[in-house]
């Protein structure tokens, strides 16, 4: 009975040893023939690819050349109607005209600014005071001193049709022109920072500069103002920038905060209080006033850092070339 017994477990043990053998072979076998129908594909792929003919032909290329002549052309009709829309360069402009027209839209900034009730900096002058105080006019200057006190009277008319309350400060960049010392010095600064950069994106060039070579294509007048106002007008002034169709005034920086940094505390919300112009009912009771805002009125300041963006066009390109050159 004992021989039996283990008999019957040897023999059931072997055939369940065989079956999992069996398909553990089956499989094997399963996943050989798969990787050896891939590895035949891809080697009847790479010898395709290798007896095939090499790109570009000349299929290829004339539909190559005719994308980027297509491309070409809406590049130029959206740099027509680019310089279309923005106001040229006054070459001829003279000083004391420059003076007059200074005054003249200070004036006129000043009493557009007390009708809409915009508060502006004291003795504001479009960022131009050191000229006010004596700093002599570079006859190079001139012109680009013209349209950048245009851009910025854009600017303070966007803030007064958007209801800002105040533009606390006004600061202007000098650019290169304006300082002829300056201007060869910044020209070596920029020639060895565009050297040195290039050489950068060759090693790394996930370090690539996005506005690299931009100033063949256009000229950036900075400056720095600090606004207060509610977030409803904030709001209505970025839109305003961006919307608008006299200058190209990019924001790149802005910081926007609180102008009161505290929370309301516990006494801070005035009592119930009548509501104004109302007559007492027959009882003598006087409709109340019992719920107050404590968050949304918050004046907010915002800091920003915009670019005024003059585009330039082939011509103009080619001569200040020449010019730099000469």
């Amino acid at each position: 009975m004992k021989n039996n017994s283990f008999l019957k477990g040897y023999t059931i043990v072997m055939i369940a040893g065989t079956l999992v053998l069996g398909f553990l072979i089956y499989k094997g076998r399963s996943d050989f023939n798969a990787l050896q129908t891939s590895f035949t594909d891809k080697k009847s792929q790479v010898n395709r690819l290798q007896s095939s003919q090499l790109f570009p032909n000349e299929s290829n290329l004339e539909q190559k050349q005719k994308k980027v002549t297509a491309y070409i052309g809406a590049v130029d009709k959206l740099k027509a109607k680019v310089l279309e829309g923005q106001a040229p360069l006054k070459d001829e402009l003279q000083e004391q005209e420059f003076r007059q027209v200074l005054n003249d839209e200070t004036e006129a900034i000043a009493a557009l600014a007390a009708k809409e009730k915009l508060v502006l900096p004291e003795n504001f002058a479009f960022g131009l005071d050191a000229y006010n105080q004596g700093k002599p006019f570079r006859p190079g200057a001139l012109s680009r001193l013209e349209w950048q006190l245009n851009a910025a009277k854009d600017f303070i008319k966007i803030a007064a049709d958007s209801d800002i309350d105040s533009i606390d400060e006004f600061n202007r960049d000098e650019f290169q022109e304006e300082n002829e010392v300056v201007k060869s010095e910044k020209k070596e600064r920029r020639t060895g920072t565009r050297r040195s950069s290039s050489s950068n994106r060759s090693k790394n060039k996930s370090f690539a500069n996005p506005m690299a070579g931009a100033d063949k294509v256009m000229e950036t007048y900075r400056f720095t103002t600090e606004i207060t106002g509610s977030y409803e007008s904030l709001t209505d002034f970025l839109n305003g920038l961006a919307a608008s169709k006299s200058s190209f005034l990019w924001v790149r920086k802005i910081r926007i905060e609180n102008e009161s940094q505290s929370s309301p505390r516990i006494g801070d919300a005035p009592g119930p209080v009548p509501v104004p112009n109302t007559v007492p009912d027959d009882e003598g009771k006087t409709p109340m006033i019992d719920a107050t805002v404590l968050f949304g009125n918050e004046k907010m300041r915002a800091r920003i850092v915009i670019d005024a963006v003059r585009f330039i066009s082939e011509l103009a390109a080619t001569e200040e070339e020449k010019t730099a050159s000469s």
